[in-house]
């Protein structure tokens, strides 16, 4: 007896099975970038923060830092993006009714590169997208206490958590409506930022003050605006981007709250854009919302936004694995490989022949990002010197290095040693080149002075 053919998929039931796999795809991506790479140098500076516990830190306030301890760098990056994943999904099935909307609007998040790199390299980006999302998600249901919980947590993730409260505020505004319990939930979140605040009044508000410096000074202009829009192609997707602008201005009134949250985000950093170089990824928190309210939108258009972000991704991770195209600066691999050479220096005697074990008790860096990835991949004390930038390194004390004992000075394509640190020693020796490779390409040459002798 001949089996009958089965029926043929309905649309709905293709569209949810698109969708796991578009989630499962891009889960598997993650997964295979944290583990197939070395650390990314900003998340080896957090990773310092993580050795010691403080309520603030020179760039950002310290939930990243307590994070990391906790569970780790490739956990903390895993578990926020699971997470954000999962409000996402919950806020779009409270706003759709609809459990394959929240699929819909979970697989697109799921594809966003501005996401995905969140959710590979531990940042500050990763602990906000995911408190940003729950505290959307509390407003949105007027769960005021924990809306003031999640907001409060975003706060202790990154500063521009404080968009969200102004989303929220033009909402009210426009609705002509603020309800009671808002007060207490904007008092909730102060009243956890309040340590963080306390920190940098005791050191010269050096981290809101390198915040507003960093992203609203500078020589700005066309240019630089024009770099952010192009970053918002790539960062948030070819078609995510024109569809969040088409979503924040001429989405549903009954959507006024999302749709806030992503113009608010992306009108700022424009606006800061246009006086400042910034970054593309600060823009990150806007396209939470978007996906949502992309999933209401047609068809058509929900799955130009996932599969471009998805073909971003793919190219992106293969280069990372499989370069073919080579580039005059390859940023991408440079940030992504070749690090783990940085091993060698935890032995200094085995490259300097004459050196005797112990004569080196740290290691100095003409930048935070090499100095952490020193710290991290040698294990050994470092500090900064030289006109370098501003970091936390400033804010905490040097390296002891007793009267006698030697230092090494590492530099990538750099100058000799600055002045400010071989005044104080007594001499400097020879210097060894490290290559860090990755499939036969050099993306980074070291030079490691020693600098012997202490003066007392």
């Amino acid at each position: 007896m001949v089996s009958p053919a089965p029926a043929p998929p309905t649309p709905v039931g293709l569209a949810l099975k698109t969708c796991l796999a578009l989630t499962g795809v891009a889960l598997a991506v993650r997964c295979v970038l944290a583990l197939g790479t070395d650390v990314y140098f900003d998340t080896a500076y957090y990773w310092q923060w993580a050795q010691r516990l403080d309520w603030g830190y020179y760039d950002h306030p310290p939930l990243i830092a307590w994070l990391i301890a906790a569970f780790g760098i490739h956990g903390t990056a895993l578990l926020c993006g699971v997470g954000t994943l999962a409000a996402v999904w919950g806020l779009a099935r409270d706003v759709y009714q609809s459990r394959e909307a929240a699929w819909r609007a979970a697989a697109l998040w799921s594809v966003v590169p501005g996401g995905m790199v969140a959710g590979v390299w531990a940042t500050p980006d990763s602990a906000l997208l995911l408190f940003w999302t729950l505290s959307l998600w509390a407003l949105w249901r007027e769960r005021w206490l924990w809306a003031g919980l999640a907001s409060g947590l975003a706060l202790l993730a990154k500063f521009p958590a404080v968009l969200l409260g102004l989303a929220f505020l033009v909402t009210a505004l426009k609705l002509k409506r603020l309800p009671r319990g808002a007060w207490g939930t904007g008092a909730l979140a102060l009243l956890f930022l309040a340590p963080v605040l306390m920190w940098n009044a005791r050191h010269d508000w050096v981290g809101i003050a390198f915040q507003l410096r960093h992203g609203l000074e500078g020589q700005g202009g066309w240019k630089t605006l024009g770099e952010f829009v192009g970053g918002q192609f790539a960062f948030g997707g070819p078609v995510l981007f024109p569809l969040a602008l088409v979503y924040a201005l001429k989405g549903p009134r009954e959507h006024l709250l999302l749709r806030m949250a992503a113009l608010v985000p992306l009108l700022f950093f424009g606006y800061a854009s246009s006086r400042a170089r910034g970054e593309v990824n600060w823009t990150t928190m806007a396209y939470l919302s978007v996906c949502i309210g992309v999933a209401g939108m047609r068809r058509p258009w929900q799955r130009a936004a996932a599969f471009s972000g998805l073909a971003v991704v793919l190219a992106v991770t293969l280069h990372l694995f499989f370069p073919v195209v080579s580039f005059k600066r390859d940023t991408a691999l440079w940030r992504t490989h070749g690090w783990d050479v940085l091993s060698a220096l935890s032995t200094p005697e085995k490259l300097f022949p004459q050196m005797k074990p112990g004569d080196v008790v740290a290691v100095y860096a003409g930048n935070y990002q090499l100095a952490s990835q020193i710290a991290r991949y040698a294990g050994v004390p470092v500090g900064t010197a030289g006109l370098v930038r501003f970091s936390q390194y400033d804010v905490w004390p040097e390296p002891h290095v007793p009267p006698g004992k030697d230092v090494l000075w590492v530099e990538e394509d750099g100058p000799l040693p600055p002045e400010a640190l071989t005044d104080r020693f007594e001499a400097m020796d020879e210097v060894v080149e490290l290559e860090g490779t990755f499939q036969g390409r050099r993306l980074h040459f070291f030079r490691v002075w020693w600098v012997r002798g202490k003066k007392p």
